[in-house]
């Protein structure tokens, strides 16, 4: 049985848009635009979005990146994932520093199988938003997913070592307790997995906790 992954497995539905040849066709499909020299027509268009977004927003393009990430995040959510890569594109070219659009680009980056890549952009979102609870219980997940496709052990622990501190942090966040027990049934301790299933369970967000991945670890052994 594969790892099961909850986090990213809608998001794994619509994989297709982030091909190769999607993004050997469209600049706009890659995280910062592939790191690509732009041509002409390119540059100018550029120029031309920014011209319109300093008038509406008067010059204040930190502002305006953070409305054009959000965006890119909306569409992330309704599975639009080929206008959710163009909008954290152009939140990063209005503010390179927008942590929210590294984000985005990081999880898309994962869904495309570029983990390199994906874990380059996390560790370069953090600098900017790892103080983001959401965010920093995502990275974890995404460093777990990662670790156990690639049998990576030290990346394994990494993870784990991240999802212990954040429980510590906040003892109650739910979604952290079923990413852990997530990468704990990725590689085979079922009974520890149960035993963050539940606490989870007793956080007040434990109603939300993925029936699937319950079925899941059932499967592998029985709830103690």
């Amino acid at each position: 049985m594969r790892p099961f992954q909850t986090l990213l497995v809608a998001l794994v539905l619509c994989i297709a848009f982030l091909s190769e040849a999607s993004f050997a066709q469209n600049i706009s499909l890659q995280p910062k635009y592939g790191a690509q020299s732009k041509n002409e027509a390119q540059k100018a268009a550029d120029a031309k979005f920014l011209a319109n977004i300093d008038e509406r927003y008067k010059g204040d393009r930190k502002k305006a990146a953070e409305d054009v990430s959000a965006r890119g995040w909306q569409f992330l959510r309704q599975n639009n994932y080929p206008d959710a890569m163009r909008r954290f594109n152009q939140a990063w070219l209005l503010d390179n520093t927008n942590g929210a659009a590294l984000w985005g680009m990081a999880a898309l980056s994962s869904l495309n199988g570029n983990s390199k890549e994906s874990l380059k952009l996390f560790a370069e979102a953090e600098r900017f938003i790892g103080n983001d609870l959401n965010f920093e219980v995502d990275y974890a997940l995404t460093l777990g997913d990662i670790a156990t496709r690639e049998r990576n052990e030290a990346l394994v622990n990494e993870a784990f070592a991240r999802f212990e501190r954040l429980h510590k942090r906040a003892p109650q966040h739910t979604r952290n307790l079923q990413n852990w027990a997530i990468i704990l049934f990725n590689v085979g301790h079922y009974a520890k997995a149960w035993e963050k299933i539940k606490l989870a369970e007793r956080t007040p967000g434990g109603r939300e906790i993925d029936p699937q991945f319950i079925a899941a670890l059932s499967e592998k052994m029985p709830r103690p």
